[in-house]
């Protein structure tokens, strides 16, 4: 049986089908083997592939009874993880059998991330559910003759009320009275002893019983050749509405729980206008139980008027059996239900919600589709699922465009972005800096208005002129504000501009200049092709295409993750995007060969792939967008071609790749033992990709024929940015890059910030703040000028120590601007400057320091290594880095890069 054709898995994508198979074990058992026994605590849920399983019951005798075989498809075992409770059967093998075997961690995770999931196991507890009850009924058959011979033996209006009370889950004697239009009920009961063996009394309700379910059956079936197949929904709904006059809203519920389901909209319909009355009356509602029926009261029940009562059920248990279709038609009550779960922390309201969402996609407005997903994240915060916890929070900052309703397939959509995004949030907010908030953000509002003061009336320094001081002040202000992140980073380069202007610094065309330069246009396209080749799914295609090329071992996958990050880091350029992908794959390949989380081994393959797959950037053009930013600022970029670069780096990679395999293979060395990954299984996840479609090979070939193009320009002569024009062309024509995809696909805040980046440098230059700059630190770096390996790793260096504070593109803007004329007076060409400032500005000796490290982190959920780990690993990097800078000099200055 193919992992397609089983009910669990329905729905999801070949992709997701492919993920969902890498975190599956494959399990044969020989006939006549226990899986677990009854009474066992459960921490595992079994999938039959083939062969078949049986379910017993242990008797009294010790002896054992069968309860049902299971066949191929059939999931079992899940019960003891969803509830937590022991096993409530043992599972033993009929025949010789294969399953998929589920740990309790993955199914936490499949059922996060995919909410049809969810679904399907609410379809089968209620399957499962119905199917117990048939049987429980067949097993009271005996008792329907017993009572057809006590029934003969009542009183005609003793007969009747306990058949129309049967159809309801409880009665009340005067509910029962109205409908017979008559009096002393109760007298009439109490007179017939044998009646008691047939009625429950309710104890907190004198005047409220229920049928037994003994007898419920025989006397429902009575009720039904009396009155009619269509009399029980009708009966139901005359009960619900009786209740409802009371104000009794948890009875007028029950009532409605056992029938057709269409009570459900007049009960939700005065329930709502009840609702908005309390909250138009008080701030809050109070879920207290509904009034007690006293005896006195009883002659009150004939008032037919609703009247809205000061309190309200709780609405957990009130709605528990609202069927979905007629729940989410009022979102208010929808949201009520979902609070009163929370403050009983009752699980089935985060998984409700989950269905519905999946479910009915344009139900709500997006208001209300975001208050959910608020409700939802704070549900996984108290139940401690801190990862979907953020997820939940991010996708209800991130909603769709439309202005109503959120359109059929929306939410999917919205899901799938969640594992990228959270990654990003998460990563965005653990690399904030230590320390108080508070306190952080006041230090830096004022040091940021005391620089533009400062500079603005300090007489010029150096070499400096009027305007050049005022630039200097703006910018350090904006690098006060990178720092903290107070404001979104491209809304303080706008500002940034703003200044420009408002300061006489710059004319408005100048300060928006970037934005016309082909450096900005190339950033543009190539996001557009790095979104298209995420969305086509081809680099998770290509990682397990390069993993089945190497052994099934601890080192044919640790080489496989080193040549598939080489291979692929060419083709998107972004590295938190690479390791993002990368560093799943690697976890998933180290629990299939049974490592557990953040050992040494998984520790060892997690960190390989995130090296391989996002610290190799700097070494190709299309490696990274940074590798344009940086060369950008310089104003150099259309001066270094992607051969070009490829020439210059390729010793510097050489030596990076066999350094940091050496450091990792050594540091990594004392590994746990774990078994070979089975090669079925990257097979059969390549299967259910299936052959390539149509929007991968057209993606493939936009990238392939772009890079190709790029490295042959010394032939053919057209710069980079036209040719990556007509990839972009290419994907838009053929309708790969479609609107949706331009939109959500597309960093278009970057873009923003990246814009002024580049009109950064020009402004810069053209009212001396960069020759100001050069002259300020050309003495006092002049012991390191005067030897090029030494000024290389003085830059290193303090690419180091900046990154302590300064971050991610700010800290590149930083220190290129600062650093890169003063090179050139050294005779060291701008590539050679950028270049190592790229290698530099993402170290991880902390954690907070490098957006990558961390979308590495937070990618597998900060279970794939610790910090600790990532650490020692960031001490290699740092090393290496420093010995090939030392190293490359010769060779550049063989190219004549250094004079």
């Amino acid at each position: 049986m193919k992992i397609g054709d089983i009910a669990l898995f329905r729905g999801l994508s070949s992709v997701d089908l492919a993920k969902v198979l890498g975190k599956l074990e494959r399990k044969s058992v020989p006939q006549d083997e226990v899986l677990f026994r009854f009474g066992e605590p459960g921490d595992k849920m079994y999938i039959v592939l083939s062969g078949e399983i049986g379910l017993f019951i242990q008797n009294p005798d010790g002896t054992q009874r069968a309860l049902t075989s299971l066949g191929a498809g059939a999931v079992f075992g899940e019960m003891a993880l969803l509830t937590g409770e022991p096993r409530s059967a043992t599972a033993r093998s009929t025949e010789a059998t294969e399953l998929y075997e589920i740990n309790g961690e993955t199914f936490q995770q499949l059922i996060g991330q995919h909410p049809s999931m969810s679904a399907y196991f609410i379809a089968l507890l209620s399957g499962r559910l119905t199917a117990t009850n048939s049987r429980l009924a067949q097993s009271l058959e005996s008792e329907a003759a017993r009572l057809r011979q006590a029934k003969a033996a009542w009183p005609q209006m003793v007969a009747e009320a306990l058949t129309a009370a049967a159809v309801l889950p409880f009665a009340d004697y005067a509910l029962l009275e109205r409908r017979l239009n008559t009096q002393g009920l109760d007298t009439a009961v109490s007179a017939h002893a044998t009646v008691f063996n047939y009625i429950k009394r309710d104890e907190k309700y004198p005047f409220r019983f229920s049928v037994l379910a003994g007898a419920r059956q025989e006397l429902e079936k009575a009720f039904a050749d009396k009155y009619g197949p269509a009399a029980k929904a009708a009966w139901l709904e005359e009960a619900s509405r009786y209740y409802r006059e009371l104000g009794d809203w948890s009875a007028a519920a029950a009532m409605l729980a056992g029938g057709d389901g269409s009570g459900w909209e007049m009960l939700l319909a005065d329930l709502h206008r009840c609702f908005a009355l309390n909250r138009r009356s008080s701030s809050s509602h109070s879920e207290e139980a509904p009034q007690n029926t006293s005896k006195k009261g009883k002659k009150q029940r004939t008032n037919n008027s609703t009247t809205p009562v000061s309190s309200l059920p709780p609405f957990a248990e009130l709605l528990e059996a609202c069927p979905d279709k007629f729940l989410r038609q009022w979102p208010e009550l929808l949201l009520a239900y979902l609070d009163s779960c929370l403050s009983r922390q009752r699980e089935e309201g985060f998984i409700r919600l989950q269905a519905i969402l999946e479910q009915y996609p344009g139900s709500f407005t997006k208001e209300q589709t975001i208050a959910m997903y608020e409700w939802a994240a704070e549900w996984c915060r108290r139940a401690g699922r801190h990862q979907k916890a953020l997820e939940y929070a991010a996708l209800a900052e991130s909603p769709p465009d439309s202005e109503d309703t959120w359109p059929a397939g929306s939410l999917t959509a919205a899901g799938s972005r969640w594992r990228s995004g959270v990654t990003r949030r998460l990563a965005f907010n653990a690399g904030a800096l230590p320390g108080g908030r508070t306190i952080q953000l006041i230090v830096a509002v004022l040091l940021a208005l005391l620089s533009l003061l400062y500079f603005h009336f300090a007489p010029p320094i150096a070499g400096f002129t009027r305007q050049g001081m005022d630039f200097a002040g703006i910018g350090i202000a904006a690098v006060l504000l990178w720092i903290i992140r107070i404001i979104p980073d491209y809304v303080v380069a706008l500002l940034m501009a703003l200044l420009w202007v408002a300061a006489g610094i710059a004319e408005p065309a100048e300060a928006l200049s970037g934005f016309a330069s082909p450096s900005w246009l190339y950033m543009l396209f190539v996001l557009a092709l790095g979104a298209a080749i995420a969305k086509s799914g081809l680099l998770y295609r290509f990682s397990l295409l390069a993993l089945k090329l190497f052994p099934s071992s601890y080192r044919g996958q640790f080489w496989g993750l080193i040549a598939s990050g080489i291979l692929l880091n060419p083709l998107l350029p972004s590295s938190s995007a690479k390791v993002g992908l990368g560093v799943p794959v690697a976890r998933t390949l180290s629990e299939a060969m049974g490592y557990a989380d953040r050992s040494r081994a998984m520790a060892g393959l997690s960190l390989t792939a995130m090296v391989f797959y996002g610290f190799t950037a700097p070494f190709v053009l299309t490696g990274s967008y940074s590798n344009v930013l940086a060369l950008g600022l310089t104003g150099s970029s259309s001066a270094i071609s992607w051969f070009q670069w490829f020439l210059y780096a390729l010793p510097a990679f050489v030596l990076f790749s066999i350094g940091m395999t050496i450091y990792l293979g050594w540091m990594f060395r004392r590994k746990e033992a774990g078994k070979p990954i089975s090669a079925e299984v990257l097979q059969e996840q390549l299967k259910l990709l299936g052959g390539f479609t149509r929007v991968e090979k057209i993606t493939a070939a936009a990238a392939a024929g772009s890079i190709l193009l790029m490295m042959l320009e010394p032939l053919h002569g057209i710069d980079y940015v036209w040719i990556m024009l007509l990839g972009f062309v290419m994907l838009a024509v053929t309708g790969v890059l479609d609107e949706q995809t331009l939109k959500s696909g597309i960093d278009w805040p970057f873009l923003l910030f990246i814009g002024i980046a580049f009109s950064f440098g020009e402004v810069a230059q053209q009212v001396g703040a960069v020759d100001g700059l050069t002259a300020l630190l050309g003495d006092r770096l002049a012991i390191f000028t005067a030897s090029p390996v030494l000024f290389l790793l003085a830059i290193v260096l303090l690419s180091f120590v900046v990154t302590l504070v300064v971050r991610d593109d700010a800290a590149l803007i930083l220190l290129v601007v600062s650093t890169v004329h003063l090179a050139a007076n050294a005779g060291i060409h701008p590539w050679v400057t950028v270049f190592v400032i790229l290698l530099s500005t993402d170290p991880f000796f902390f954690a907070y320091q490098s957006p990558t490290y961390l979308t590495a982190y937070y990618s597998a959920e900060g279970k794939s290594f610790t910090h600790r780990q990532g650490q020692l690993t960031a001490l290699g990097y740092g090393v290496v880095v420093l010995l090939l800078t030392a190293a490359c000099v010769p060779y550049w200055k063989w190219l004549g890069l250094i004079s």
